[in-house]
């Protein structure tokens, strides 16, 4: 049946003025809208009554040939006018039935119909069809469905590949449609060498290194794309372009052409720093991006801040084929907070292996700590320990996230008492949450969740770092910077068991900027039968800065501290 969805739509232009009304099904009455030339041209510039007799005498035809692009090849078109003061050009359409796919024949020819997985590549290309049986055919989703089939056979082993017939079989009268298309493989291609340019500061390795593929190999374009993204991401190249030049094929195989820009060997940091939990600090850092001539990446930087003094340095080796990262790290850090002073040494070796935003690590460090309350030795403890650690990132936009979630998770444990001081098992996860309703303007929630809980044959001979406290920034607002854990001799100490939570309401105030009001709760404690729920709430902005999210917030705590605070933080949580 039919309705209208079509309003009347004033047209003026220099000469004369008309208004069309389209009484079509939905979606054909947008499709017109958008394409018939009788509303296309209504801002032209000296129409007169003569043209516009010829667009309405054509737009009959016009119609039903736009009709057809969505599968109606025996649609029924009236054009008639309403004469009036602003006269009005009606376009009636009765679509019919829409037309089917009645058969599909998909085929591929040329070399690979002697490959072995040749019964699979014809099975994914019918698989991977956007228009199967049955469906309505559409000339956008035929268009899209022949570059589809191309480039998935181009992509993997065969890029001289072309589409060598292609033909639709219309049946109007008994509304359906035949899909013949076959495809030419041409000559199977292979990698050849690969030809490097751009390569002066750093050794060949780097690039021989991470290729997942050797000269031989079956071409793949996403084996080239994966060398290309491997490349930017070192810290060797700022970057990087990879190509297959189809041009010089000899023997089956293409030369693997790689274009590189490269950074300077040495970069020295010098910084400021601030924050509103550990007020001002400094940062030094220096890099060195070919130790030994090699291409490993060593780095050292110094931090400090009324709260900690660190050191830390790194060896980093060149990503391998299979996109794994080796590292030995060292750390000596020395920290007051809440009362109790700590001294750390740690030493580690690690892999990690990232994925668009995706990261995997694992590990094995060994942490040693000295711990004193008002200068007084209460603690020494260390610990062996193997680690597994993920990260996972979705969101739409990691400066400004408006839809998606980051989850981030750790899991350790000392191997028995091992060159530990005890044996402990620690796991600790955390995830937040974007979502923004429809419309934007209305603005965007964030969901926080943490937990962490330790489990110890004696929770005293535990390393501090492996320990939890909680409050200040990205934790629970409105309560000093790690002062949530346990009381010990008057400091605050770490707990075994820690859960926080947040949920912010962002509301958009300028571009750029926004207004967020805010809830937190959550607790450190010794175990879960002493944790106590602590609350805050506040009021902050957030500016989204071309560099990193920035917020100021105040808040205040619920329970025992009835004072407000400030705090400010870069960057996300995680």
């Amino acid at each position: 049946m039919l309705f209208t969805l079509g309003a009347l739509m004033p047209l003026s232009c220099r000469a004369l003025s008309y208004a069309v009304k389209i009484e079509a099904p939905d979606p054909l009455k947008a499709v017109l809208t958008q394409h018939l030339p009788l509303l296309t041209r209504q801002t032209d510039e000296g129409m007169d009554a003569d043209e516009l007799d010829g667009l309405q005498r054509s737009s009959a035809d016009s119609a039903r040939q736009l009709l057809e692009t969505e599968g109606y090849f025996s649609a029924q078109v009236k054009v008639w006018r309403q004469q009036g003061s602003t006269p009005t050009i009606h376009v009636d359409v009765d679509p019919g039935a829409p037309t089917l796919i009645a058969a599909l024949n998909l085929s591929l020819v040329g070399p690979i119909a002697t490959q072995p997985e040749m019964a699979a590549r014809q099975q994914q290309l019918q698989h991977q069809w956007p228009m199967p049986v049955g469906a309505v055919f559409r000339q956008l989703e035929w268009d899209a469905g022949k570059k589809q089939a191309l480039r998935q056979l181009q992509a993997d082993g065969f890029p001289l590949g072309q589409i060598s017939a292609s033909r639709v079989e219309i049946d109007p009268e008994h509304h359906q449609a035949r899909v013949f298309l076959t495809l030419d493989s041409g000559a199977e291609v292979r990698f050849g060498a690969l030809e490097i340019h751009g390569l002066s500061r750093y050794p060949r390795s780097l690039v021989d290194g991470v290729a997942d593929f050797k000269p031989g190999d079956p071409y793949r374009l996403q084996a080239l794309l994966d060398l290309q993204s491997a490349l930017e991401q070192g810290a060797q190249f700022s970057n990087a372009l990879v190509s297959a030049d189809l041009t010089r094929i000899r023997d089956g195989r293409a030369p693997v052409v790689v274009e590189l820009t490269e950074v300077p060997r040495k970069k020295l940091d010098l910084g400021l720093t601030y924050d509103s939990d550990v007020g001002a600090g400094t940062r030094i850092g220096y890099e060195h991006y070919n130790v030994f001539d090699r291409g490993w990446t060593g780095s050292s930087v110094w931090s400090w801040d009324r709260s900690s003094d660190t050191l830390g340095l790194g060896l980093s080796l060149p990503r391998s084929a299979d996109g794994f990262i080796d590292s030995l790290n060292a750390q000596f850090k020395s920290t007051d907070i809440q009362g109790l002073m700590t001294n750390a040494q740690q030493v580690g070796v690690w892999r990690s292996r990232a994925h668009d935003r995706d990261e995997l690590r694992f590990g094995l460090d060994y942490l040693q700590e000295s711990q004193r309350v008002d200068g007084v030795p209460v603690q020494n403890n260390h610990a062996l320990l193997p680690s597994v650690g993920w990260t996972d990132r979705k969101v739409d936009n990691l400066l400004h996230p408006q839809s998606g979630f980051l989850l981030d998770g750790a899991l350790s444990a000392t191997p028995g008492g091992l060159l530990s001081s005890t044996h402990f098992v620690r796991a600790y996860g955390r995830g937040v949450a974007y979502w923004t309703p429809w419309p934007a303007v209305w603005g965007t929630w964030l969901a926080r969740v943490e937990l962490g809980q330790v489990w110890a044959g004696d929770l005293n001979q535990v390393p501090a770092s492996q320990l939890f406290r909680a409050g200040g920034v990205n934790s629970v607002r409105g309560y000093d910077y790690q002062s949530l854990g346990v009381a010990a001799n008057g400091a605050i100490v770490g707990g075994a068991v820690l859960a926080t939570s947040s949920l912010e309401y962002q509301i958009p105030l300028i571009p750029g900027w926004a207004l967020a009001l805010f809830t937190d709760a959550g607790d450190a404690a010794q175990n879960w039968q002493s944790f106590q729920l602590r609350r805050s709430r506040g009021i902050g902005v957030r500016w989204f800065s071309p560099v990193a999210p920035f917020s100021l917030d105040i808040a205040q705590a619920q329970q025992e501290q009835r004072r407000l605070s400030i705090h400010m933080s870069l960057g996300l949580a995680f």
